[in-house]
């Protein structure tokens, strides 16, 4: 498996609490002499699944839907609700649609809440650590990569 680089430049991604990143449009981020592409999936070989990877794995092991499902507190203070696909790519307050972008990791803000550095905000789950792990992290990367399929 081939790991996955995230690199945050300064610029701007819509939404009001998420101003100060910028990724390319093409997902390539220039470090040095060394290129990167974040919105790569990391092992094109083996499809993530999103009921079997993310829902009953990540979601699980993160314990990502304490907090937003209904009544918890994520999903009251940020109206971010991970109970369905629907809610899941609906997002939240802030977030709107671009919780999830088809095919682009880099710019999913699920993927830069959860990632070591938030460019905005604390990092998910909220009262971590623990935190996702970096496994768990490449998963829902690669789910987006491979198009954010309802699968």
């Amino acid at each position: 498996m081939k790991a996955c680089l995230l690199v945050v430049v300064a610029g701007c991604l819509p939404g009001p609490e998420v101003g100060g990143l910028h990724v390319p449009n093409d997902g390539t981020v220039a470090v040095g002499d060394v290129a990167a592409s974040c919105n790569t999936d990391s092992d094109p070989s083996t499809p993530v699944s999103y009921s079997a990877d993310l829902v009953s794995g990540v979601f699980v092991r993160g314990k990502c839907l304490s907090c937003h499902t209904g009544g918890g507190e994520g999903a009251q203070q940020s109206g971010f609700i991970m109970a369905s696909y629907d809610t899941l790519r609906a997002g939240g307050q802030h977030s709107g649609t671009n919780i999830v972008v088809d095919s682009a990791p880099c710019s999913s803000i699920i993927v830069l809440k959860i990632d070591t550095t938030p460019p905005f905000g604390k990092r998910m789950p909220y009262n971590g650590p623990p935190y996702l792990s970096a496994h768990d992290i490449q998963l829902v990367r690669d789910w987006i990569a491979e198009g954010a399929r309802d699968n």
